[in-house]
């Protein structure tokens, strides 16, 4: 019997610490108010699609999927470029209705050969809203062929 789980994350926002002060300013890297640039990958056999849906304070982005009880995997995906401040916060609200698995979000570079990632094994997917904070010593290079490992820009 395959399963289909729906998993849902509003507001992608980046916080970058102001000098010398506790305020941050921050910068919405998509409010979802338009989903046409998001599309879903899946894996062999996975189902995937990406529809609009009502977040915790407005628009949201949900990714359905069925793993089709394969290894497979469910990708939410957009480009968006970005220039990464010396500090930030990636932020984002997220609620789901699927199993403990692998959660990743991957940051790729223009060339699309060189992937930062945080990857975090076991997640266990909250089934009420739940803000989570990705800050730049949690982001890590996965692959690529560069030497230069600094996340500086991403596509």
């Amino acid at each position: 019997m395959s399963r289909l789980f729906a998993v849902v994350a509003v507001v992608w926002a980046m916080l970058v610490p102001a000098h010398g002060a506790q305020a941050s300013q921050e910068r919405v890297l998509d409010g979802f108010d338009d989903i046409a640039p998001w599309a879903a990958i899946g894996s062999d056999d996975v189902q995937a699609s990406v529809h609009p849906a009502q977040g915790l304070h407005g628009p949201a982005l949900r990714l359905d999927f069925d793993l089709a009880g394969t290894a497979g995997y469910a990708v939410a995906h957009r480009s968006l470029p970005l220039t990464l401040p010396e500090n930030y916060e990636i932020s984002f609200w997220v609620r789901a209705d699927a199993a403990v698995n692998t959660f990743q979000l991957k940051l790729i570079d223009a060339s699309g050969e060189n992937v930062w990632w945080v990857n975090r094994s076991n997640f266990e997917f909250p089934r009420e809203w739940q803000l989570i904070r990705i800050n730049k010593r949690d982001i890590h290079f996965a692959w690529g062929p560069t030497s230069d490992r600094t996340l500086r820009e991403a596509a």
